[in-house]
């Protein structure tokens, strides 16, 4: 498929609202049982010990429908793959619904993680294919974050310690809303519009395999594996690190003063983006964070506490997006594969640093918890500190072979 083919055609764009509508699902996923926290705890008799574990298989499975949307969209096409994800996701609602126990629901948080894993990289390399690719994903990044943001803050204003188990009926009644909508806009697409892509050609070899690219691909992976340690699973573990704080009334809502940052940020990034200078918004971002973070390590007033989480959230907000961007513009024609790549290693950072935090939280209190992300926040600024390195090399080694290329 090429970009041209999506020009003024209405059925594609309403591939991009569907879209949208996706990423604002997914948004509320990756919070929902970190919403769901001070309930989940109390029904279920659990610590945050318990509860990181959940939160490391959903992400387990997170990464498990990124990493074989691929194959799936190859043998099956888009539309069956988006199809199958929101299908995965339903189900393993009614699965945590209906079937009691901490073990399926566990179970349920695995394949629901699947669901959502296939969805987002299935839709992102879909619309990633359309005209004005990077203004649009921008845009369903945006939702990611309203989803992310206005979760909780249901939760918060409507659910009691009688009414939690609703939520899974609500998301399992709007999610199969949408799959009803989106078979009927199937049914009258094209022949052929969903269908896997085009395999004519010479396949390019792998990014870890070409040398050139090789550490510029590690740095880009372990700058998102620690991204999403922090981001993940601060908004995660936010309702715990308050309740030891002593704002046990606050967590509900301070998760949503996160996401409402994030929100704001990336859409103020999606409109400045071609204005900043990539490494150098990251270097910025990451040492601002980590001021911030340990300052909310030690701050106890309530007031302070959710204005730093705020300005946690707006540095957090753009660093996604900008060290794509920056990946991009370092490795030319290969962003599908480092867009993978990325978004895999994101899932496993925010599935494995779970239970070091959730460890950390239990035995060591809020406190230690909060230094473990200004730690993961440290390590942000040496990648980015490397990457920055990797493109000064890259430029002079260009440089040499341009004047070599004259001789």
């Amino acid at each position: 498929m090429t970009p041209l083919l999506f020009r003024g055609s209405e059925k594609m764009k309403k591939v991009f609202y569907f879209g949208c509508v996706f990423y604002f699902f997914i948004g509320t996923i990756h919070v929902f049982f970190g919403s769901l926290t001070p309930y989940l705890l109390s029904s279920y008799d659990k610590g945050p010990g318990e509860l990181s574990s959940l939160i490391f298989f959903q992400f387990i499975g997170f990464l498990t429908g990124v990493l074989l949307s691929p194959i799936l969209v190859r043998k099956k096409g888009y539309g069956a793959v988006l199809t199958m994800g929101l299908l995965l996701m339903i189900g393993s609602l009614l699965l945590g619904l209906l079937v009691p126990g901490w073990t399926t629901l566990v179970l349920a948080g695995f394949f629901l993680g699947s669901g959502a894993g296939s969805l987002e990289t299935t839709a992102g390399a879909y619309v990633i294919s359309m005209a004005n690719s990077a203004k649009r994903i921008s845009i369903m990044e945006v939702f990611f974050g309203l989803g992310a943001l206005l979760f909780p803050l249901v939760i918060l204003l409507t659910v009691t310690e009688q009414t939690w188990q609703y939520v899974f009926l609500f998301q399992v009644g709007a999610l199969t809303f949408f799959l009803m909508l989106w078979l009927v806009f199937m049914n009258k697409l094209p022949h052929g519009q969903m269908d896997a892509p085009s395999t004519r050609g010479t396949r390019k070899p792998s990014l870890l395999v070409d040398r050139n690219n090789r550490m510029i691909v590690v740095i880009m992976i372990c700058f998102a594996f620690f991204y999403a340690g922090i981001e993940t699973n601060f908004a995660n573990f936010l309702p715990s690190i308050m309740l030891e704080k002593g704002g046990e009334n606050w967590g509900l809502f301070a998760v949503s003063t996160f996401w409402t940052a994030i929100v704001i940020g990336r859409t103020v990034i999606a409109r400045k983006a071609d204005q900043l200078h990539p490494l150098r918004f990251l270097k910025l971002s990451a040492s601002l964070m980590i001021l911030l973070l340990v300052i909310f390590a030690l701050t106890t007033h309530i007031t302070a506490q959710l204005i730093l989480i705020f300005f946690i959230g707006l540095c957090a907000a753009g660093m996604f997006p900008i060290a794509l961007t920056a990946s991009a513009l370092m490795i030319e024609n290969a962003i599908d594969e480092a867009t993978s790549y990325f978004i895999a290693a994101a899932s496993l950072g925010g599935a494995c640093l779970s239970f070091l935090i959730g460890f950390s939280l239990e035995w060591a209190g809020a406190a230690s918890a909060v230094f473990v992300f200004a730690f993961l926040a440290v390590l942000l600024f040496a990648a980015a500190i490397q990457m920055n390195r990797s493109k000064k090399k890259e430029t002079v080694h260009a440089q040499q072979s341009a004047l070599k290329a004259d001789r």
